[in-house]
């Protein structure tokens, strides 16, 4: 089968053209998982998280017996209360058990078998599944490391934060009680912000039900350089001619290394510009101009990433103020992550810091968000529809009517005189 580039959901290297992960991967496993740290990766959505947890669950098996969760496999009902969660936890570990025959040979059967006893029982509570928990990690071939993406799905409800208090207790006390390696979550929202999802008064806004959680700073966007890796592998395949050193670079410069932003792109060129007049032939589709084509593509499509823009500006107008000033006013903003509207415009990846400057993450959200900006505008503005109105006297059969404009101008000079007389 030809491989493509894929913008719907995970990745797979034997069927997708996509960026290899391979110094990323080896970096993470030797700086958080090989040291035991717990941590979370929260990028931006459609930022490549879920392509990279699986990856990095392939990368430690050797080492590490791996659980690897994610919790949109859990619905809202399973965090009613305390046993619903633990009895609904305990079913989904039955699922990646009877998938994962490695993950069997690494455990112990009788601590498994502990475990999952607490499903007859009535009320089975956190700190009983962090006992059986703790007994399995204790008595299996190798250390285990627990990965749990999308956990979003499950920071409106108080039961997980409880979770994650489990997590923490254990975590301090892992030399006298058996734990996870490592624990490491994924979504968008930084663990410090989950409350923010269950109350919004000031004194419980960031009170932290995990700050155990080490630094997570690695770069998850990519370069021009790795881009331009992924484009020698399509380029093998297709021979278009390309530059590939120029392609790379002309689709940095509008992404910023967004992965999404980068997949879409290509696949655009691959599959949409083809069928387009003016690109009759691969060597004027891979070209900087094929590469305009595919952004005006992108940005008049309606796509989750953009959608999922729009209702985080209206859940959070102090942002959308922010990015207005940066964008209308050309205000430059010193970075501060202290500032609530900075800091939850990084956590979306809708801004980014260069310079000691907060900046637009990239030219096709700044492009995006304008259009946005100007079309609210116009719709909501009297003066800008009195302007546009305005406009339209001042052309003739295409052309600017400068008598008009003269005209004009001379009646608005007069007036002004008048009123200020």
């Amino acid at each position: 089968m030809r491989r493509y580039f894929n913008t719907e959901g995970c990745c797979r290297p034997g069927i997708h053209y996509m960026v290899r992960l391979d110094e990323r991967l080896d970096e993470i496993k030797r700086l958080y998982v090989d040291r035991g740290k717990y941590f979370v990766i929260n990028r931006g959505r459609q930022y490549g998280k879920t392509t990279t947890l699986r990856e990095l669950a392939e990368y430690l098996k050797n080492d590490y017996a791996v659980l690897s969760m994610d919790f949109q496999a859990l619905g809202t009902d399973n965090f009613a209360d305390g046993p619903t969660f633990v009895t609904s936890f305990i079913e989904y570990l039955e699922e990646i058990y009877a998938r994962k025959e490695g993950l069997r040979n690494d455990m112990c059967t009788e601590a498994y078998q502990e475990l999952l006893s607490l499903k007859s029982r009535e009320k089975a509570g956190l700190d009983k599944l962090f006992r059986g928990l703790s007994r399995m990690c204790e008595t299996a071939k190798k250390p285990v490391v627990l990965i749990i993406d999308e956990v979003d799905g499950a920071s409106n409800n108080q039961i997980f934060i409880d979770f994650l208090a489990q997590l923490r207790r254990y975590y301090l006390d892992r030399d006298s009680s058996p734990t996870f390696h490592s624990v490491i979550l994924a979504g968008v929202y930084d663990i410090k912000n989950l409350k923010l999802k269950i109350r919004r008064d000031d004194e419980h806004q960031y009170n932290s039900p995990w700050n155990i959680a080490a630094r997570f700073n690695m770069e998850m966007s990519f370069s021009a350089d790795q881009i331009a890796r992924m484009l020698q592998e399509y380029e093998d395949d297709q021979s278009t001619g390309m530059d590939v050193k120029a392609m790379a670079s002309c689709i940095y410069e509008y992404t910023s290394g967004y992965p999404y932003l980068v997949s879409a792109l290509c696949k655009f060129l691959d599959e949409d510009i083809p069928e387009r007049d003016g690109f009759a032939d691969c060597g004027d589709i891979w070209t900087e101009e094929g590469v305009r084509e595919a952004v005006k593509i992108l940005l008049n499509e309606n796509i989750p990433l953009f959608g999922s823009m729009v209702r985080q500006l209206d859940l959070y107008p102090e942002l959308k103020d922010v990015l207005k000033q940066i964008l209308y006013e050309g205000q430059r903003i010193a970075f501060s992550p202290d500032t609530k509207s900075i800091n939850i415009g990084l956590m979306f990846g809708f801004l980014k810091e260069n310079e000691g400057q907060i900046v637009i993450a990239n030219r096709i959200f700044e492009m995006r968000l304008m259009n946005l900006f100007i079309s609210e505008e116009s719709v909501q503005s009297d003066v800008f529809k009195q302007g546009q109105s305005d406009t339209n006297q001042f052309i003739r059969n295409g052309w600017l009517d400068m008598d008009r404009v003269l005209e004009k101008f001379v009646e608005l000079f007069k007036d002004s005189l008048q009123e200020n007389s």
